[in-house]
């Protein structure tokens, strides 16, 4: 009878160990997909930063390249050295190089 009563209290215990085994993993699947969810958004987020710093720069290259270019008559007409060597020849002729630019108030950067 003594045998019984521990045996059946072993199986209670077993049982609590059990369900709360299943508890356990029941919450780290949670977990685990909870991070593997927030690594693939922190990635989206990655990406789009560089993809948003990529236009930008895309953006601000074409928009210079065309203010310098509206400078320089028949552009089209030359090679990308030839202009190449004209901004260079523009620009070696300041004194004290880019530093020597001095903008206007209105044309200074405020941030």
């Amino acid at each position: 009878m003594n045998e019984e009563k521990t045996l059946t209290h072993i199986d209670s215990e077993y049982e609590k160990v059990l369900a709360e085994r299943n508890k356990l993993q029941a919450e780290l699947d949670r977990l685990t997909k909870k991070e593997t969810q927030d690594k693939h958004k922190l990635d989206t987020l990655k990406n789009r930063y560089k993809e948003e710093k990529r236009r930008s720069r895309n953006h601000r290259l074409i928009e210079r390249g065309a203010i310098l270019e509206s400078f320089i008559p028949d552009a089209e007409s030359y090679t990308n050295e030839q202009i190449k060597h004209i901004i260079k020849i523009a620009f070696g002729n300041l004194p004290g190089g880019l530093q020597g630019i001095h903008f206007p108030e209105s044309l200074r950067d405020n941030s």
